[in-house]
């Protein structure tokens, strides 16, 4: 029966919500990122997102990596994590896909292996959800990440949140405390959506 779970993909947002359905299905506490925002206040970096440099894109990847390994020990052996930082080190990666200095290939690179063994020893699942909202760049980046550092993983191509959440919980083992259904529309409630 897994205990340690990690939802991740190329779609933030999905990810996110996947992964507090299922900590809502599962009974477990649900571990996500901070938002860039939360880090950009922290160390004074500029709140937009899509105008960071490089350095503060670096820094983000690292604090978020930090506060989760800080909340995923709190947690103990139950919970359900939006993505243990793999699908912010392909944003990073994605976002400079032409770093010329060796020096910051080599931060990228060694990033990745220390996230990468993290997943492999604290995850007893790694799910992750492909053809979400991401583009294809970002899918095939999380694919390679996945298969190069040997992160064992299930992919999950369900068509539809439910069926996504039936399939997780069925590899997992874990008997769940609420329906797929219902822990979609309390996660919906709970997200302010319709």
């Amino acid at each position: 029966m897994s205990k340690r779970i990690a939802v991740t993909g190329s779609g933030s947002r999905e990810d996110t919500f996947v992964a507090k359905a299922l900590s809502i299905m599962c009974g477990y506490d649900l571990c996500i990122s901070p938002s860039f925002s939360q880090t950009a206040i922290k160390y004074g970096m500029n709140m937009d997102i899509q105008t960071c440099h490089w350095p503060d894109s670096y820094v983000y990847c690292l604090d978020v990596f930090t506060e989760r390994i800080i909340m995923e020990h709190q947690y103990g052996e139950k919970f359900v994590s939006d993505g243990s930082v793999l699908k912010e080190s392909v944003w990073l990666k994605c976002r400079f896909p032409h770093v010329e200095p060796i020096y910051e290939q080599s931060m990228i690179r060694s990033l990745e292996r220390v996230v990468a063994a993290y997943a492999v020893k604290n995850y007893d699942a790694v799910f992750y959800l492909s053809g979400g909202q991401g583009s294809r760049i970002t899918g095939d980046c999380m694919e390679r990440l996945l298969e190069t550092y040997g992160i064992p993983y299930r992919a999950i191509h369900s068509p539809d949140r439910e069926t996504a959440l039936n399939s997780m919980m069925e590899y997992s083992g874990i008997p769940p405390v609420m329906s797929a259904k219902f822990s979609l529309s309390k996660t919906m409630r709970e997200s302010g959506l319709k």
